[in-house]
């Protein structure tokens, strides 16, 4: 009797173990156990390790598009949960915003990174002068998991790139490309000399997936401010004393014998400024700066402007600004003149122009400046956008 009880316990044992191990097979890994409870404490964090902005070409148009190399630093694993991916590419000329969203729901432990693609859905026609496309600046945000905007997270904020490519050339170009948590930039200092310093990834305002307004503002550069507070180089400077101020040029072109150009900028007042120098001599003979019309508000300012870009000559008085109108096979144009001892200068309002910008240009060169400019549009590539407002009727 008492072994019949004690095999019958034994079975009854057996039969509870083998329930146990089976119904384990049903219960939830403890890893999305793990990642939901530890999103409840705290932000699931996802870093951006390098990143690549250029112009996504398609049947459509270009797109502005970025390629991210992103690293899961939660200290969690992610695997499976899903995750919110939003880039914002501002048209910082006209405030357009076209926004690009992406979910991903991936394999993805601490430590492993992926890359993902955000290309924005709204193509553009891009001009065959870059200095006429679009200046564009793009934000990326995610969100890991179910939360809402308070646990929306910024990844970075950049300006995109005057770069036309394929995605497989972007690919190549981003594994080249190093680790921008701890990334050393060059910089000007005075003098020219080129120097070293340590910078941090960029860092975002908070905003939200939901296509709400950013709820910081950026601290906006005026022109008067700018120009009453900095020295700038002009006419008769050397095109060290450009780099000194502006850093390296943008892009330069030598294909005429007799001239030499320079394309420089300043982004915060998304000023261009473009050098020329006549017989190679490296000094400023001709400068054509191109700025928002919203930053001018008055002909003072532009007076101001064409001052600022004197160099030798920026202490001469200057005349009142003449403004006329001319009826050309191109169509209205409008301009202003002024001039000084030693130098002139003409500038073109927006008018009914698609790109909202003014056109400053000032010379030292002797004759009108309308000719001057006519002569010099037509073989420096880096003045081509002008052909229109120089009344040539094959450049519309």
């Amino acid at each position: 009797m008492k072994f019949a009880f004690s095999r019958n316990l034994t079975r009854v044992f057996a039969l509870t173990l083998i329930a146990a191990v089976g119904l384990g097979t049903f219960c939830p890994p403890t890893i999305a156990q793990g990642a939901s409870a530890d999103s409840d404490s705290k932000t699931l964090k996802i870093e951006a390790v390098n990143f690549l902005t250029w112009w996504f070409h398609d049947a459509t148009g270009y797109h502005p598009a970025i390629l991210l190399r992103l690293e899961n630093a939660s200290g969690v694993d992610l695997s499976g949960v899903l995750v919110k991916f939003q880039a914002r590419f501002t048209n910082l000329r006209t405030g357009y915003i076209n926004v690009a969203r992406v979910e991903k729901r991936i394999e993805y432990p601490p430590g492993k990174r992926q890359v993902i693609l955000l290309r924005a859905p709204k193509a553009y026609e891009l001009p065959i002068d870059q200095h006429l496309w679009p200046r564009i600046e793009c934000k990326v945000m995610c969100r890991v998991g179910d939360v809402g905007d308070e646990e929306t997270q910024d990844l970075l904020v950049t300006k995109l790139d005057s770069l036309t490519m394929s995605f497989d050339e972007a690919m190549t170009l981003l594994s080249k490309r190093n680790d921008i948590r701890i990334k050393k930039a060059p910089r000007i200092a005075k003098g020219g000399i080129r120097q070293w310093r340590e910078e941090k990834a960029l860092v975002a305002s908070a905003g939200s997936l939901n296509g709400g307004a950013d709820s910081a503002q950026r601290t906006k550069v005026t022109l008067t401010k700018y120009l009453s507070t900095n020295t700038l180089p002009g006419l008769g400077n050397d095109f060290y004393q450009f780099e000194s101020k502006f850093g390296l040029p943008i892009t330069t072109d030598t294909s005429v014998s007799t001239w030499t150009w320079a394309s420089y900028s300043v982004e915060d007042l998304d000023l261009d400024i473009i050098v020329g120098s006549r017989g190679r001599t490296g000094k400023a003979d001709l400068i054509v700066t191109r700025i928002p019309a919203t930053s001018i508000k008055n002909d003072q300012q532009i007076i101001s402007l064409i001052k600022a870009f004197g160099g030798v000559f920026r202490n001469e008085s200057m005349s009142a600004p003449n403004r006329s109108v001319r009826y050309l096979p191109a169509g209205r144009i409008e301009f202003g003149m002024s001039q000084a001892q030693n130098f002139r200068a003409a500038f073109f309002p927006p008018n009914s122009r698609q790109d909202a910008t003014y056109e400053v240009v000032l010379t030292r060169l002797p004759g009108n400046v309308l000719n001057i400019l006519r002569n010099e549009v037509r073989n420096a590539k880096l003045l081509k956008f002008l052909a229109p407002v120089t009344g040539l009727a094959d450049a519309q």
